[in-house]
């Protein structure tokens, strides 16, 4: 019996020494976790953001709501993320432009997207795909070089706003291929959608979620996709790389906390969001939408934000983008 007790003693203090040793993993989340998604409600970003809190609210035991702060191309929602409370429980769901394109663009911003935050993961990136409309005289993206360089300034292509991702990567497909190309800023993607599709623009470069059932009503003409991969919807649209215009790469979105937050609560964010991005249901939702779920560690994130931000500030000076 003494024996016993001598073994029992010894599993509940090797318990409470694993249990003080880990109180990170413990304790955090200790409170509803806050969500800041810098785009408007409903917008694709806001639904993924929310398909994701879902999923982590059951892995924390703890609410995850979503804040929608949109606004001054995303540095209202970024603004507030970076004077939180650096303890975890606030995060930034943030799309690519706040972080590299907003910051060259806008004078005397209120964060920097460097010193103000920590890198938590990067959740999904997505290509964009080049449509246009059937009166244009263009069946593909060799056709649309020719026709613009006959017609210099004539062809107009339609963005969701100044320093929106459609704009800035239109603006980088012209200076890979010396076109002149007029744009025209609209408020939000679906209004630009409906100028593409009334022709009052001959081009467009979106996201392939808001422009494909056109694409597949025969109402719009797919020219070209981003990235290094053709999409699995599209297979026989090429990418601007076969087409002869590489270097026109993908966009993405990413969990950021305030700088300052614990590196263990950043790692364990991390984890679990990482967990939850390979779930197959989150990836089903994702794909859907047509976001490839990504992942890696908070260093492969500030990699790639540390490239980003000199590639889109070189463009921005060149194309002289300002906030409309």
């Amino acid at each position: 019996m003494q024996a016993l007790y001598r073994v029992l003693a010894l599993v509940v203090c090797v318990a409470a020494a694993m249990s003080a040793g880990t109180p990170a993993a413990q304790d955090f989340p200790s409170k509803p976790v806050r969500m800041i998604v810098p785009s408007p409600a409903g917008s694709p970003p806001d639904l993924r953001a929310r398909e994701l809190g879902d999923r982590l609210a059951t892995l924390f035991g703890r609410a995850v709501f979503v804040d929608n702060k949109p606004g001054a191309n995303g540095a209202i929602g970024m603004e507030a993320g970076a004077r939180s409370e650096p303890d975890g429980h606030t995060l930034v769901f943030s799309p690519f432009t706040p972080v590299t394109v907003t910051p060259s663009m806008v004078e005397h911003l209120a964060y920097d997207p460097v010193r103000d935050f920590s890198p938590v993961i990067l959740v999904y990136r997505f290509p964009l795909l080049l449509t246009a409309h059937p009166g244009l005289q263009a069946e593909s993206l060799s056709d649309l070089i020719r026709l613009a360089k006959a017609r210099p300034g004539v062809v107009l292509y339609g963005s969701a706003g100044n320093g929106t991702p459609p704009h800035v990567f239109t603006e980088l497909f012209k200076f890979n291929t010396g076109l002149d190309i007029g744009h025209v800023p609209y408020k939000g993607g679906p209004a630009v959608t409906l100028a593409l599709l009334s022709g009052d623009v001959g081009i467009s470069l979106d996201a392939p979620s808001q422009v494909l059932s056109h694409v597949r009503a025969g109402k719009l003409k797919p020219l070209a996709v981003t990235g290094e991969q053709r999409i699995a919807a599209l297979p026989d649209t090429p990418t601007f790389s076969e087409s002869g215009v590489p270097g026109i790469g993908v966009t993405w979105t990413a969990v950021l906390a305030p700088a300052g937050t614990p590196r263990e609560r950043i790692l364990r964010l991390n984890s679990t969001i990482g967990r939850t991005l390979e779930s197959p249901e989150l990836r089903a939702a994702y794909e859907k939408a047509g976001v490839t779920p990504w992942g890696g560690t908070p260093e492969d994130l500030a990699r790639l934000i540390a490239e980003e931000i000199p590639r889109w500030r070189e463009l921005v000076k060149k194309a002289g983008i300002r906030p409309g």
